[in-house]
C-alpha cells in the first residue's frame, strides 16, 4: 500500500530525510516550474541524488511497487488512454489494464497535480508504480505518432510528392525529348537523311516547320501532363480499423 504522503512531494521529502540540501530542493522546484519535468527526473539530472537512490526512496519510503518493463511490449490500445504529448511531458506510460484499473509506471508519482490530471484524462481507476527512466523511454518510443505528428509528416511528403512531380513533368516534356532525338540523330543514318531537308530549311525561317514543331511540342506536353497526373493524383480510401471492444480489455 501506498502511504498516506499529505501535500508533501518527493523534494520535501528528500530534503526531510536529508537526502538534499534545502539549496538542490529550491533549484530543483524551480526547474520544475520552467520545464514543468517531474521533480524526481529533475533531482537526478542536476545531480542531487541518483536513479538508484531515488527509485529506492519511492519503493522503501513511499510504498509504490516497482516494475521492470525492460524487453516489454505494450499493446497499444493502451497508450490511447494517455496522449503521448502528456506522457512525455510527464515521463510516465500506461503499461496494462488490471481488474479495470490502468496501471501506469511514473518517474514520480508522488505529484499530486499530475495524479489529478490524470485522473482526469484516462476516466478510470488509476494504479501508478514507478520505473527506471531508462524503461519508460523505452515505452515512449513504442507511441504511435499523434494527430499533429501524422499531419506534419503527410504535409511534408505532400511537398515532396509536388515537387518531384513537378520535376518529372519538366525532364519528360522538355529534355527527355531533346535526349531521344540526339541520341537517335547521332545513330540512325535514315533519320538523319530523314531531318536533312528540314534542317536546311531552319537555315531561314520556314512557317511550316514552325507550326508543326509547335502542334508536335504542344501534343507531347499535353500527354506527359496527363499521364503525370494518372501516376500522382490516384487517390485511395484509408479504411479505419474497428473500435476495440471491452472484451479485448480484460486481462
Amino acid at each position: 500500500m501506498v502511504e498516506q504522503r499529505g501535500l508533501e512531494n518527493l523534494g520535501e521529502m528528500l530534503f526531510r530525510e536529508g537526502l538534499i540540501t534545502h539549496a538542490q530542493l529550491e533549484e530543483s522546484l524551480k526547474r520544475q516550474n520552467e520545464t514543468k519535468k517531474s521533480l524526481g527526473q529533475i533531482l537526478v539530472e542536476i545531480g542531487a541524488i541518483t536513479e538508484s537512490v531515488k527509485m529506492s526512496f519511492l519503493r522503501k519510503k513511499m510504498g509504490y511497487d516497482f516494475i521492470s518493463l525492460e524487453n516489454k511490449k505494450v499493446d497499444p490500445l493502451y497508450f490511447t488512454y494517455i496522449p503521448k504529448s502528456f506522457a512525455q511531458k510527464y515521463h510516465l506510460v500506461p503499461v496494462k489494464l488490471e481488474n479495470r484499473t490502468l496501471v501506469i509506471a511514473m518517474d514520480d508519482p508522488s505529484d499530486l497535480t499530475v495524479m489529478d490530471n490524470l485522473k482526469t484524462i484516462v476516466g478510470m481507476p488509476i494504479k501508478p508504480v514507478i520505473a527506471s527512466s531508462a524503461d519508460i523511454d523505452e515505452i515512449l518510443r513504442q507511441y504511435p505518432y499523434e494527430e499533429e505528428e501524422a499531419a506534419a509528416v503527410e504535409t511534408e511528403l505532400s511537398s515532396l510528392a509536388k515537387l518531384l512531380r513537378k520535376l518529372v513533368f519538366i525532364f519528360f516534356a522538355f529534355i527527355f525529348p531533346i535526349i531521344v532525338i540526339v541520341i537517335v540523330y547521332k545513330n540512325s543514318e535514315v533519320f538523319r537523311e530523314f531531318l536533312r531537308p528540314t534542317l536546311k530549311e531552319l537555315k531561314g525561317f520556314s512557317f511550316d516547320v514552325f507550326i508543326y514543331t509547335l502542334l508536335g511540342g504542344s501534343l507531347w506536353i499535353i500527354i506527359v501532363y496527363e499521364i503525370n497526373a494518372l501516376i500522382f493524383e490516384r487517390g485511395g480510401k484509408t479504411i479505419q480499423p474497428p473500435s476495440p471492444s471491452e472484451e479485448e480489455f480484460k486481462e
